[in-house]
């Protein structure tokens, strides 16, 4: 009698579960984890300051959207990006590299080409504001092998 409890208890479960075992592998991952993934980028050959200093304007007064919280020594801005009636968190972080400043912009709630416009702003308002960016120092020319390794 357990067994034919347990036959029909499973015949019962395992269709149920195959079925939603199905379904979480057709189902598209949740919107959240997709809108993480978006991101745009600029490297900025200007220095740190100037791009950090010309992005917080960008954002405050250009465009006038509500700056939430920023950080000069993180490197990032977090900020309020509204279109059309549609608002969403969004953010500009600022990354140091050995040849110029990586600028990423987040905005979720949006397509990518949101972000593409604000990085393509901010390129502008640097190259308007400072001019061609700085040389940077080339490296010394190379003198050939030192005394002494002169070969035959």
């Amino acid at each position: 009698m357990r067994r034919r409890t347990l036959a029909l208890t499973l015949s019962l479960i395992l269709p149920a579960l195959a079925g939603a075992t199905l379904l979480a592998l057709v189902a598209p991952e949740p919107l959240s984890e997709r809108e993480a993934q978006a991101k745009s980028g600029y490297e900025s050959p200007y220095t740190y300051e100037q791009t950090w200093n010309t992005a917080v304007r960008l954002v405050r007064v250009d465009l006038g959207y509500k700056v939430v919280e920023k950080d000069e020594k993180g490197g990032y801005i977090l900020f309020e990006y509204t279109d059309k009636g549609t608002t969403s968190s969004a953010s500009l972080e600022l990354l140091k590299t050995d040849k110029a400043v990586r600028v990423i912009c987040q905005i979720p709630k949006f397509p990518s080409y949101h972000e593409t416009l604000i990085l393509d702003r901010l390129g502008r308002k640097l190259k308007e504001e400072h001019g061609l960016p700085p040389e940077k120092p080339k490296p010394p020319p190379d003198a050939g092998p030192p005394d002494g390794d002169a070969g035959p």
